[in-house]
């Protein structure tokens, strides 16, 4: 998908913060007025709510990721609360990694435990997009988790997770493999199983995964996403799109998997692409989506062109819809 937009750290961080300012002391009724978003991020900057409360906020601020959310998160970072500020990490999963790096980093070497460990797997995540200072610089905060999690019965999918994060394949494969075993209706171990070999260029070897996932879950949605993704890198582009629509029939109110069902769709049937971007956008209500929507309609000379570009026009720059529009001269 084309953005359209992008939330530049440093001007978010230096960003006059007076809209909060203003509500700090909001009455309830204008909070509860309040975009869920917004609510949040007020909810979770508000000293006058519990701790709890203010956590939960920040991790829920995790699906909204905007300049409002950003500004509660990196507050939160350097909160006095340690449960704060590891909410404050959960929260800020969605933001680009050069940006969790410079926010992260400090608490790498946190007072707390849980705070360093939270931080660490964050980052972990993200390892083979790290430069060699970035790795070097990272490898110690690692080497801790990996002994903490090896100590820990419970915690062995996390384990196997930081392996393969890490590029230590053959670890995380001996440790997915015995947890598929014992418990073999839980998708995440399979997804994760099917990831190790992704990460490898081993797609073959993925989609056999997978396949076997769907014969014991065969009501999951994530798998047959996971199968449409994998199908594509094997250039099966016919099954990838019946795979996603499996998908979205069992996940109808996931507007992404109907969103990616349009993009598979583009090649083969017209009227189901058109119709899955308009289901997308229908349940999201996000500009990005409403962009690919009026794309669509403007690629094939749909009559709902016009009045797409003028919903688009309301919340996107305008230099978005001059390139639109010059697609459709072309």
């Amino acid at each position: 998908m084309k953005k359209y937009a992008a939330i530049g750290l440093m001007s978010v961080l230096s960003f006059s913060i007076s809209s909060y300012a203003a509500t700090e002391m909001a009455p309830t009724n204008q909070v509860q007025n309040m975009p869920i978003e917004q609510q949040l991020a007020y909810v979770a900057q508000n000293k006058n709510e519990t701790v709890i409360k203010r956590a939960e906020a920040l991790r829920q601020l995790a699906r909204y990721p905007n300049q409002n959310s950003l500004v509660a998160v990196a507050r939160g970072l350097k909160d006095p609360s340690p449960v704060i500020r590891e909410a404050a990490i959960t929260g800020s999963k969605l933001y680009k990694f050069e940006h969790r790096w410079r926010m992260l980093t400090p608490l790498l070497n946190d007072a707390e435990f849980n705070v360093r460990m939270a931080a660490t797997v964050n980052l972990l995540r993200n390892y083979q997009t790290m430069n060699v200072d970035q790795k070097h610089n990272f490898e110690a905060s690692y080497q801790d988790l990996v002994a903490y999690l090896q100590r820990q019965p419970d915690q062995q999918l996390l384990l196997a997770d930081a392996y393969r994060w890490h590029g230590e394949w053959k670890k995380s494969e001996v440790i997915y493999q015995r947890l598929v075993k014992i418990d073999p209706k839980n998708s995440q171990i399979w997804l994760n199983l099917s990831d190790n070999y992704r990460a490898q260029d081993q797609d073959e070897k993925a989609l056999v995964v997978l396949n076997n996932a769907i014969k014991q879950l065969p009501q999951e949605a994530s798998l047959y996403y996971a199968i449409a993704l994998t199908q594509v890198r094997l250039n099966q582009k016919k099954s990838a799109a019946e795979s996603m629509t499996i998908a979205t029939t069992l996940a109808d109110n996931n507007s992404y998997y109907w969103y990616l069902n349009g993009v598979l769709h583009q090649d083969f049937d017209l009227t189901v692409a058109i119709a899955s971007f308009e289901k997308a956008y229908l349940i999201s209500g996000s500009p990005e989506q409403l962009y690919a929507l009026c794309d669509i309609y403007i690629r094939h000379g749909n009559e709902k062109a016009d009045a797409c570009i003028a919903d688009l026009a309301k919340v996107a720059p305008e230099s978005v819809i001059k390139q639109l529009k010059h697609n459709r001269k072309e």
